[in-house]
């Protein structure tokens, strides 16, 4: 009879593949969820822009901020989608150039610009096409300029601590150091000095002491 408490090595691995999962595969999720994300701030936008569109033009602000809403989060979703896909595809955001980046973003909001075009009409879409496309590239290209240019190396010198008109002054600590020595040095001679007016004050006191000892009392 075999121990009951003996377990089938290949149990394991059974148990982990009839675990269960989520409705979607991770890679679909990782896909999908970030345009999403941008999508809905996108559309966040879109609702206030609406919103504050509709008191100038005295609408419905609930249908203006619907309607901008709605276009808002599907130009962000499918610029962001078609942008991740397309990186993706090239080989991820470790391996695509700068470049490659800036294709990626242009090739993006053409797919946004068509997509917003034929939510407004069929004649608009070749203008939001031309214009999707200059704005994708043309924002990829500053942010990589942004991402290329090195970080500054804050100067303690240029602080405003340092400047003249400052009430306050900024030390470094060799300044620190210095600064302390000296107040140590400042405490020491003003402990000596009331040292010796000390000694002095017992000094006249052992004078006067022996003065009216040698004094005949009459």
């Amino acid at each position: 009879m075999a121990d009951s408490g003996s377990r089938d090595p290949q149990s394991a691995p059974i148990r982990r593949r009839n675990s269960p999962r989520g409705i979607f595969a991770p890679e679909i999720v990782d896909l999908l969820v970030p345009p999403l994300k941008v999508g809905g701030w996108a559309g966040t936008a879109g609702v206030l822009a609406g919103v504050g569109g509709s008191i100038f033009k005295e609408g419905n602000p609930v249908i203006w901020g619907a309607v901008s809403g709605f276009q808002w989060f599907t130009l962000g979703t499918s610029f962001w989608f078609t942008r991740s896909l397309t990186i993706r595809a090239w080989g991820g955001e470790e391996r695509v150039t700068p470049s490659d980046r800036t294709k990626a973003s242009a090739i993006a909001g053409t797919v946004a610009g068509a997509v917003g075009g034929l939510i407004r009409g069929p004649s608009n879409i070749l203008p939001a096409i031309v214009c999707w496309t200059a704005f994708g590239a043309g924002g990829q290209m500053i942010v990589n300029r942004m991402a290329m240019r090195e970080p500054k190396i804050k100067d303690e010198n240029d602080s405003w601590f340092r400047s003249k008109w400052s009430p306050l002054k900024k030390l470094t600590d060799a300044e620190y150091i210095d600064f302390m020595e000296e107040k140590i040095l400042r405490v020491d001679a003003d402990i000596a000095l009331v040292d010796d007016r000390i000694a002095e004050l017992r000094v006249v006191e052992k004078a006067q002491e022996q003065t009216s000892q040698d004094t005949p009392s009459s």
